[in-house]
């Protein structure tokens, strides 16, 4: 009898804490609590917006250490996951952050946003960083995670995974360093917390940081005018950018929140 009550009692306890780590999940960027969840850590943050938030100078204003505050065309503000979010949807409609070497990332690298996307079936950047990487979706609604020579990783056709109107949770990793040879334990995409089957191109292959609008949200101001002159047009939420690799954990607990 004692026997089974103490096995009661740890199993008991062990789904308590079960329960408890499921409820990290994402509430929202802050000055307090700048990855948006207890269970992210903030290791390697390289910029977090509330697409919210704006400096005394009118700037996007990042909540990483490093200030990485965005300058914004225009300003769409519309009703966001966690209080308001930014709307796009011209090819004006980008914030570009100030030239830092800080995004001279040429892996491991973690692209982290809520989206909602307007406008199925157009090709749009979701982040740029040329000539290093760029996050976006294609034409045939697939999710691409590349370097800016067009290795990298893509999700299969999706409809669910870009369904006019409605939120989703987008995650890119990239674990792999330069040179690196791609495959499904190196570079991931993970919709609503779901990992993406996918096709993986050659090896990651970055030049080097370009000198003047390098990285773009919403877009990209540097490479082809055809390039430049894409639009996002969607809803933008919760941008972060690390200088690493997220754990599984990290994955669900960004996730976990606002859906």
């Amino acid at each position: 009898m004692n026997k089974l009550i103490i096995v009661l009692m740890f199993s008991i306890g062990f789904n308590v804490s079960l329960s408890a780590n499921e409820r990290e999940g994402y509430s929202g960027t802050t000055k307090e609590l700048p990855t948006g969840s207890k269970a992210i850590s903030t290791n390697g943050l390289i910029a977090a917006y509330d697409f919210e938030s704006y400096t005394s100078d009118g700037l996007l204003r990042d909540f990483s250490p490093l200030g990485n505050h965005a300058k914004l065309t225009k300003i769409h503000s519309t009703t966001g996951l966690f209080g308001k979010a930014l709307a796009f949807s011209e090819k004006e409609d980008v914030a570009i952050i100030p030239n830092s070497s800080t995004f001279n990332l040429t892996g491991p690298i973690t692209v982290a946003a809520k989206l909602k996307i307007s406008t199925p079936n157009l090709h749009q950047h979701i982040f740029a960083c040329n000539d290093l990487f760029v996050l976006w979706i294609t034409k045939s609604n697939k999710y691409k995670l590349a370097d800016t020579q067009g290795q990298g990783f893509t999700t299969p056709k999706n409809v669910e995974a870009v369904v006019k109107g409605k939120w989703h949770s987008v995650v890119a990793i990239l674990s792999a360093n330069k040179g690196d040879i791609l495959n499904k334990e190196n570079i991931k995409i993970f919709i609503d917390g779901v990992q993406m089957e996918g096709t993986y191109k050659k090896a990651w292959s970055p030049s080097e940081l370009v000198a003047v609008n390098a990285c773009v949200i919403g877009g990209t101001r540097t490479g082809e005018q055809s390039h430049q002159d894409l639009q996002f047009e969607g809803v933008i939420d919760e941008l972060q950018i690390y200088s690493r690799a997220f754990s599984d954990n990290e994955v669900k607990a960004y996730s976990n929140g606002g859906l």
